[in-house]
């Protein structure tokens, strides 16, 4: 966070900023070459020197470690020789493995396998749920429909961000109802910054000419708060807390008005990922957990995840009596990292969900004892999994 006499507009310093006085038309217009630097330093998908070290320098390592199974983490704009570089530091001896990238709506490869996170919506419960596929690399030519399918979704969800922004620059209904549900807690002044930031944020956006360049998946949710925290003065740290509760919730009502019908439905996920032979895993049950009771054409549930973390040996113990059901796949337990690569290079201002200390291919409940018992009354392990769905994969 800058110091007290860090600028950030012109002559403007913070405490004008949040004068009722300096318009929204200032922050438009009184952008400063501080915010052009921050701004291009936040949605840059080039790694400097550093960065490229930090990305090939695991946080931790397993030597002597034989496996390795990762079909759950984000490269995001991390070149993929630089992951694996990170792994063969991570993982030296590592002779059996399933490595597998997942990016949110958007397919990507690692060496032999391809793979992605998949938004679906479904409509049985009402609401949006993730799917992990993964299949092989070779396959890419008969996954045309699915692949399009992925950017119908990543194109609706990349710009969620702008309806956010201008949900707090130009106040709405909603957003007058969320602000009076809340202007009992903090004061006005926190609107006032909201909604500055807001504006010059929106107005960097366009007057950059990101949108459909390769730095449109920078402009992610968090882009917003990420400059506010590298923006607004020490001195205001309590006024900006608050106004991150403000802009929180604004990120809430607009999330809560995604539209169905921007999303297919896992059901049609899973009937054209199955086409070419792709493999289906359910991340995140805590969250999701109503759609394994639909009985999916999946191979199997995460039972952990470090975002997720909760009812391991519950679920573990859930997947064996779901196994008892006669079906064309048994289910297989699975683990999710899912590690972000963006947090290895460039550690957040703010890590409340500690992505920053989360590694590829390190999912420590398979070695906890009480989970290992789950597995073991389960017939359940970490190499059955990764030699079983590498099968499926391979022959699907």
């Amino acid at each position: 966070m800058p110091d007290d006499d860090q600028k950030i507009s012109g002559s403007k310093n913070a405490e004008e900023a949040l004068d009722p006085v300096f318009s929204s038309l200032a922050a438009e217009q009184n952008i400063t070459e501080e915010d052009w630097n921050l701004f291009n330093r936040l949605t840059s998908v080039e790694l400097d020197d550093r960065e490229k070290a930090m990305a090939v320098s695991p946080g931790r390592t397993a030597p002597g470690e034989t496996e390795l199974l990762a079909v759950h983490w984000h490269p995001e704009w991390v070149p993929m020789n630089l992951i694996g570089e990170r792994l063969e530091a991570s993982f030296p001896d590592a002779a059996n493995s399933l490595i597998i990238p997942t990016q949110h709506n958007k397919v990507m490869t690692f060496g032999p396998w391809a793979g992605v996170e998949a938004d679906a919506y479904d409509r049985q419960y009402g609401q949006k749920v993730q799917l992990l596929i993964h299949f092989r690399a070779d396959r890419l030519d008969r996954a045309g429909t699915f692949i399009g399918m992925m950017e119908r979704t990543y194109n609706y969800r990349a710009h969620q961000l702008l309806d956010i922004l201008s949900r707090l620059a130009e106040p709405d209904e909603v957003s007058s109802r969320v602000w009076s549900s809340l202007s009992c807690s903090i004061p006005s002044e926190s609107l006032r910054m909201a909604r500055f930031y807001a504006i010059r944020l929106r107005a960097l956006i366009e007057m950059s000419g990101i949108l459909g360049s390769e730095r449109d998946e920078m402009l992610k949710n968090r882009l917003l708060s990420d400059f506010m925290l590298r923006r607004v003065c020490r001195r205001h740290s309590v006024l900006l807390e608050q106004a991150m509760v403000f802009i929180n919730a604004i990120k809430r009502s607009v999330k809560a008005e995604l539209s169905p019908d921007a999303f297919y439905s896992p059901q049609e996920i899973i009937e054209e990922a199955r086409s070419f032979g792709a493999g289906v895993v359910i991340p995140h049950p805590p969250v999701f957990w109503p759609i394994l009771l639909s009985d999916l054409d999946v191979d199997g549930w995460e039972v952990w995840n470090s975002s997720t973390p909760s009812h391991t040996v519950f679920l573990t113990e859930a997947l064996s009596r779901a196994n008892q059901i006669q079906r064309k796949r048994p289910l297989l337990v699975f683990m999710g990292d899912d590690t972000h690569m963006s947090a290895k290079i460039r550690l957040p201002v703010s890590d409340q969900k500690g992505s920053a200390s989360r590694e590829i291919g390190f999912q420590d409940p398979w070695f906890s004892q009480p989970v290992r018992d789950a597995l073991n009354k389960t017939n359940q392990s970490r190499t059955n999994t990764i030699n079983e769905y590498r099968d499926r994969l391979l022959n699907g």
